[in-house]
């Protein structure tokens, strides 16, 4: 199902891809060891509903915390939250997020629409469906201005 889904895993180039085609953004805060999320991915997310919705209707980042590609020199980032340097890709997703939403657990779904504004309240780990669906639903609403 995941591989069904057209998604991003750089926050810059989605905000860039979501103004040219006018979709609200849907954050997956996530890591490759996040139990939890594969949880969600294999009983929410494979929800045809769910999927048809993420697939049409939002742009998908996945922002993966526990990533350890070293990034350039010129794209560290010193962290407002604790004062450190993020050398990883992971660094600074996680600090994005816990600067951004102050929260720091995954799996963390964020709607935003292409200028970064989020939409609605976040979502964490919870296997309901129809919470879900409600959830990126009032999202498209609040993108739409409705």
């Amino acid at each position: 199902y995941k591989r069904q889904m057209k998604g991003y895993f750089d926050y810059e180039q989605a905000l860039r891809v979501a103004k040219k085609e006018n979709k609200p953004i849907f954050v997956d805060f996530t890591g490759h060891g996040c139990v939890n999320c594969r949880e969600m991915e294999s009983n929410v997310w494979s929800d045809p509903r769910v999927l048809n919705i993420l697939k049409n209707d939002y742009l998908v980042v996945a922002l993966y915390v526990d990533d350890k590609t070293e990034l350039p020199e010129n794209e560290w980032i010193t962290s407002s939250f604790d004062g450190k340097i993020k050398k990883t890709i992971g660094k600074k997703f996680a600090d994005f997020q816990i600067t951004r939403f102050q929260v720091n657990a995954q799996p963390y779904y964020v709607l935003l629409d292409s200028n970064g504004n989020q939409l609605c309240k976040p979502r964490a780990y919870d296997l309901d469906i129809e919470g879900f669906i409600q959830f990126l639903e009032n999202g498209k609403k609040k993108f739409e201005g409705k």
